[in-house]
């Protein structure tokens, strides 16, 4: 057997030997096509931006970027095999909202949400709007919540599926309002929608750019948006924090991330081109279009931001009790 010293010292002459070699590797990144992986079904917002982002990302760093659509278990089938996969920087995945959520609901998830991921950049994220019927009573928040207080359980918000932010929305509202007003589960925004519209269930939380349409045409009637700001597309709506709900920030949001090990040097080059396409008119257009709110631009920055998010969405849940089926 080798002394310790000598041991020490050969594994520290094959690292020497071997820097070059790795750094050789990754700025040679990338040299042949990388997969950029969405868990939803071709067709939804995920999709179509993810494969915005990958006709421009490809002609930026000079390889090709695919799209693959691996669909299951809320998006956990695609995170799981980023997670597995080769940190080399071929595979990627734009992660939605659910990857805090699910992180807060599910304490026995195949992955870490946190520790098996490199984050590479925030795309954005779009706020929840709170709306009712067009025949309802309440043409306020405050109006609303005092029948609430008025009568408990008498009012009833729809959501469209266990641990989606639309959910949290709701929950976050009663807790922070001191109201107890009944959750119901649809399956998709579609029925949900269709039955506040028709009455019968009192409101919902949804994306803005889901009913945006049926708010401008007076089918539905808008009370707050989640969004810091008022929306430009909205300017008459109020946001929860104007209505003395500060801090109330639960939202949609996309961004992209690698497995945990990835090299730094890759990941700070995708980064930089991802803001670099965030920032074009085609992209500004398309965000502004769909409502879509950028934030921090670092990989850092959106590492914090998801460790927030899975914080805050685990206080609301465990709160109001919502754990996965």
């Amino acid at each position: 057997m080798l002394p310790r010293r000598s041991l020490l010292k050969g594994i520290g002459a094959a690292f020497v030997a071997l820097a070059p070699r790795i750094a050789a590797q990754e700025a040679a990144w990338p040299s042949r096509t990388i997969k950029l992986i969405v868990g939803y079904a071709p067709g939804g917002t995920a999709d179509i931006l993810a494969r915005k982002l990958a006709a421009m990302l490809s002609a930026r760093l000079g390889q090709t970027m695919i799209v693959e659509n691996r669909a299951g278990a809320s998006g956990m089938t695609a995170t799981l095999d980023v997670a597995r996969a080769a940190a080399d920087g071929y595979e990627l995945e734009l992660v939605v909202s659910t990857h805090a959520s699910l992180a807060a609901i599910n304490k026995k998830l195949p992955y870490d949400a946190e520790r098996d991921f490199a984050p590479v950049v925030f795309v954005g994220s779009i706020p929840l709007v709170l709306i009712v019927g067009q025949k309802s009573p309440f043409a306020t928040l405050s109006g609303l919540l005092a029948a609430a207080k008025a009568k408990p359980g008498s009012l009833n918000y729809a959501f469209p599926g266990i641990g989606l932010s639309h959910q949290f929305a709701g929950e976050l509202l009663k807790q922070r309002a001191g109201v107890d007003i009944q959750g119901i589960a649809y399956r998709g925004t579609g029925p949900a929608l269709t039955d506040v519209i028709g009455g019968a269930v009192d409101m919902t939380f949804a994306t803005l750019p889901a009913v945006l349409g049926s708010i401008s045409g007076g089918i539905v009637r808008a009370l707050a948006i989640t969004a810091p700001q008022r929306a430009e597309s909205l300017p008459n709506v109020p946001t929860f924090a104007e209505l003395g709900f500060a801090g109330f920030d639960v939202s949609e949001w996309f961004g992209i991330v690698a497995p945990a090990t990835t090299p730094q040097a890759v990941v700070s080059r995708l980064n930089a081109e991802a803001n670099a396409v965030l920032a074009t008119p085609e992209l500004q257009l398309w965000l502004k279009q769909n409502s879509v709110m950028r934030g921090t631009t670092t990989p850092d920055g959106f590492r914090q931001f998801i460790s927030a998010e899975i914080s805050k969405l685990s206080a609301i849940a465990a709160k109001a009790g919502i754990t996965a089926n």
